[in-house]
């Protein structure tokens, strides 16, 4: 059996993609699994080292303007040349496909590029729908009609390429998935995407030592939300003596390189506020994290409102509570379960507030995290999804007719 992993996203280390990918490896390694994988044909000489990566694809979700209307087809086309010529270079199509980050150019790609080896058994599929039809955008946006006809003939394509019951498709929210059975018309499935959630990366101690540490980690992109922090911070270190904070955000090469006076700011607070804002490999990025008491994401509830945050997974994997905006809908459990802290004022003196609150009942909160944590580590994860989609390639296998191919082949 062989896997193959797609992602046209997949260009450099740190992020969800890099991670994702790193983890599908792991546990396709434990199953016993031959794979490869395809990435950004950006993808620089680290990500190709560590991850066995083949440079591929030229476009990726994050290039699309949304603004031309023969965009989605160009899109399309040069994906599926560039998978196309890839997967020739593979040899005999792999038994199971993975896109950790699917969208609907890449699913049409996909299914025109089956279509044309009509002769070969389809693969079975697992994908992830991490995005909105438009990935800045929340499901509900009403200008999104059109990409909304994009994924539908995307998907029913795949759909009728690959087969009833070929794809396992999965979003991380509720809300998301919502959308995506009536759009997709799939079996949409909550879990969280692929991620750095290893056994030994899962859990935190279950004590706090000295002064509470307040983190943040990730992209500094515009919707995460890092304007808000430099005041916001300041108001807590004002009225708490004790707290320290770790901030850590990738700004140059993303959405919000402008941000770079928001780091200096942040980097002249006083030796309560570390600041990185380099690229983290997987070790420092779990000990980033393995560091925090509480993990600040103040993130914009309208980008947010259906998509999910793979911070947010690994922190419920590790029992660190946290503060997110309100109306954030990846976060709606944490709230509920009384391990998380609404913002419910999306500004600095609301964050502060939000991060106030939090520190005042830290022990409470912390003890509602871990014990969630345990729920977490229950539930469907990226090994049982592999597990899963293994069993049903081997299912359906087909009988091999050993005694006819010789016959035909030897005349015996």
């Amino acid at each position: 059996m062989k896997a193959l992993i797609v992602d046209p996203a997949l260009h450099s280390m740190g992020g969800h993609h890099y991670n994702a990918t790193l983890a599908l490896k792991a546990e396709l390694s434990v199953l016993g699994i031959d794979h490869a994988c395809l990435a950004s044909s950006s993808a620089d000489a680290q990500v190709i080292k560590d991850l066995g990566g083949t440079p591929c694809f030229t476009r990726s979700v994050y290039g699309r303007t949304y603004r031309d209307e023969r965009e989605f087809g160009d899109n399309v086309q040069q994906t599926r040349r560039e998978l196309s010529r890839a997967l020739r270079r593979q040899g005999p199509l792999p038994d199971l496909l993975i896109l950790p980050c699917c969208d609907q150019v890449l699913a049409l790609a996909l299914a025109t590029c089956l279509r044309r080896r009509w002769f070969a058994r389809p693969p079975h599929v697992v994908l992830w729908l991490l995005f909105a039809p438009h990935y800045r955008k929340p499901t509900d946006e009403p200008s999104l009609a059109p990409l909304y006809a994009e994924c539908r003939e995307a998907f029913a394509a795949l759909r009728h390429a690959v087969g009833d019951g070929g794809i396992d498709a999965y979003c991380e929210t509720d809300g998301m998935a919502e959308v995506y059975r009536e759009v997709a018309r799939l079996d949409v499935r909550v879990a969280p995407g692929p991620g750095l959630l290893s056994e030994s990366a899962s859990r935190r101690g279950q004590s706090r030592h000295g002064a509470p540490i307040v983190a943040c980690i990730g992209f500094a992109n515009e919707p995460k939300g890092y304007r808000l922090l430099p005041g916001a911070i300041e108001r807590v270190l004002t009225e708490d003596r004790d707290v320290r904070f770790m901030i850590h955000g990738v700004f140059r090469g993303s959405d919000a390189a402008d941000q770079g006076p928001v780091f200096e700011h942040l980097a002249g607070l006083g030796p309560r506020v570390g600041v990185r804002t380099d690229v983290l490999s997987p070790t420092d990025y779990l000990a980033w994290l393995r560091q925090a008491d509480l993990l600040l994401l103040p993130y914009d509830p309208d980008v947010y409102r259906t998509r999910g945050s793979g911070v947010f997974a690994e922190a419920r994997r590790m029992g660190i509570p946290v503060v997110a905006t309100k109306g954030c809908g990846f976060v709606q459990a944490a709230f509920d379960q009384g391990w998380g802290v609404a913002i419910a004022d999306r500004d600095e003196a609301g964050v502060a507030r939000a991060v106030r609150q939090a520190l005042g009942r830290l022990d409470d909160m912390t003890a509602r995290a871990q014990s969630q944590a345990t729920v977490a580590t229950a539930e469907d994860d990226t090994g049982t999804i592999l597990r899963s989609a293994v069993a049903a390639v081997r299912a359906s296998a087909p009988a091999p007719h050993w005694p006819l191919l010789r016959r035909l082949f030897t005349g015996r």
